[in-house]
């Protein structure tokens, strides 16, 4: 069975964390939107061994300037990085402040972390802010990270969806050409929009972490199948689709059975699973 690789996951679950970080509690709980109590790196381990992952993206977001916390912080993913060669580090910085861009430069060389994630809803900044967004994409090219960026619903409670509509980076798309920019969720509700995009820019990935029905099994079937069509994923999209859970608001297992339960071509699962993401982060592996 293909090794996945699952590019969509949020560590704010892990215990470890919390000791040393008196305001992490808050940041999931009250900003973020997660109430599970905190367990051991261990289990999550064990969730990933059930689901068939051999590697999971860290995603943190820096909140400092909408709601004065970070829903995990770089270093704590770099810390984490040093416990397990499976987990591969993304840096979030705030778009909102000055020195962004630097910071994202300094972290990224620092603590050897492999990408940039953005949540608008919850960072509060404009996707096409010339002033704020545009240096911190620049940054990414200048890198040479992809970016992943929240698109569509949030569920975090002081998350705001208008922020997060993909066409809101189409002017990005077009004037930064070698960022490669992943759109997560699908853009879900903005599938066609997200869509688009991607069929239109070569640099333009989406990932399969869409949840609205509470079951990742329609949801997927839905906008997968349905909304875009399974032969539109083989024939237009079938090198820039990533497999991502949004651990852990969904078990990645449920997930990876949803997307198998579409009965997609076997090239194409292996690549949605594994060879995409493998490529799009420099990964040297094979099998």
């Amino acid at each position: 069975m293909t090794a996945l690789i699952d590019i969509h996951t949020h560590p704010v679950q892990i215990a470890e964390l919390y000791p040393d970080d008196g305001n992490l509690e808050r940041a999931v709980k009250d900003v973020f939107g997660l109430s599970m109590e905190p367990q051991p790196i261990e289990t999550y381990f064990a969730q990933l061994d059930e689901a068939g992952i051999d590697k999971a993206v860290l995603l943190p977001i820096d909140c400092t300037s909408a709601h004065g916390c970070r829903v995990v912080s770089n270093q704590q993913v770099a810390w984490l990085m040093e416990r397990s060669s499976r987990l591969i580090g993304f840096a979030s910085v705030d778009p909102n402040d000055s020195a962004a861009a630097e910071t994202l430069g300094r972290d990224v060389r620092e603590y050897g972390l492999k990408g940039l994630k953005l949540d608008p809803s919850l960072q509060r900044f404009d996707l096409g802010d010339r002033d704020k967004a545009f240096p911190v994409y620049a940054a990414c090219v200048e890198l040479g990270i992809p970016l992943l960026v929240h698109c569509g619903l949030s569920w975090a409670p002081r998350g705001l969806a208008g922020l997060a509509n993909p066409l809101g980076l189409e002017e990005a798309i077009q004037e930064f050409p070698a960022l490669r920019l992943i759109l997560a969720h699908f853009g879900w509700p903005w599938v066609g929009e997200a869509l688009m995009l991607a069929l239109k820019h070569e640099n333009v990935y989406l990932d399969t972490s869409i949840l609205y029905s509470g079951q990742p099994t329609e949801s997927l079937r839905h906008v997968l199948a349905d909304v875009v069509g399974l032969d539109v994923l083989d024939q237009g999209l079938r090198g820039r689709v990533l497999f991502g859970s949004n651990y852990p608001r969904v078990d990645p297992k449920r997930v990876a059975h949803a997307l198998r339960q579409l009965g997609l071509e076997p090239k194409l699962e292996r690549r949605i699973f594994h060879d995409n993401a493998a490529t799009l982060l420099n990964l040297e592996e094979t099998q």
